[in-house]
């Protein structure tokens, strides 16, 4: 599995031949083993995804429902104000789609995968993300919470850094508009600490 995802983010999916896998995963290229262990190409990337995904590694603290996201953000930036600790939740995220860099190709760039896996990762990986996120920002926003949907403002978050990510990657690793990490993440901080002290405004138009 481990080979097989590599080869599917270098590659791309359909680019990736049953005999490449077995070859690269120490078998006869060709032989047909790899169906020893799984039914199809499409099996074995459906598996494959869904085991890392839910080998969270460091991650795995954020799941737990007492986890406190803004505690975190106090630790890892004391004294700091709201932007800086946003920032901090940004760097997070890229962490975690630098961490699963074969994955993030596959689901980002790959638009040959099989539909079962858009579905796995909707579950494994995305709501997972969008719950962490969406609580920070409640917990960031702490009496400023009011009604604002919070959940919209997570997915911008998350689709802000995504896009990011992505296009880092497809320019092998510089922004195509010259921008650094650290000024798109404040930037995208930015932004978003705005949107929490539109919070105060209780309905009124933040413009």
């Amino acid at each position: 599995m481990t080979e097989a995802l590599r080869l599917f983010g270098e590659q791309g999916f359909a680019k990736t031949s049953v005999a490449q896998i077995e070859r690269a995963a120490g078998l006869s290229g060709g032989s047909g083993a790899l169906y020893r262990h799984f039914k199809s190409k499409d099996e074995l990337l459906v598996q494959a995804v869904d085991t890392r995904l839910n080998d969270r590694g460091e991650w795995e603290q954020f799941l737990a429902p007492s986890f406190s996201v803004a505690a975190v953000l106090d630790a890892i930036r004391p004294s700091s104000g709201t932007v800086d600790k946003i920032v901090a939740l940004c760097g997070i995220g890229l962490a975690r789609l630098d961490h699963d860099r074969d994955i993030t190709r596959i689901l980002l760039r790959d638009n040959s995968i099989p539909t079962p896996l858009l579905e796995v990762f909707r579950q494994q990986e995305y709501a997972v993300v969008m719950s962490m996120v969406t609580r920070g920002l409640v917990e960031l926003a702490d009496e400023r919470a009011g009604e604002q949907d919070w959940d919209a403002t997570a997915a911008v978050l998350v689709g802000a850094l995504a896009h990011f990510w992505i296009m880092r990657d497809i320019f092998d690793g510089d922004h195509p508009a010259g921008i650094d990490t650290d000024r798109y993440l404040r930037a995208t901080a930015e932004m978003i600490a705005a949107r929490l002290d539109w919070a105060d405004s209780e309905g009124e138009d933040p413009r």
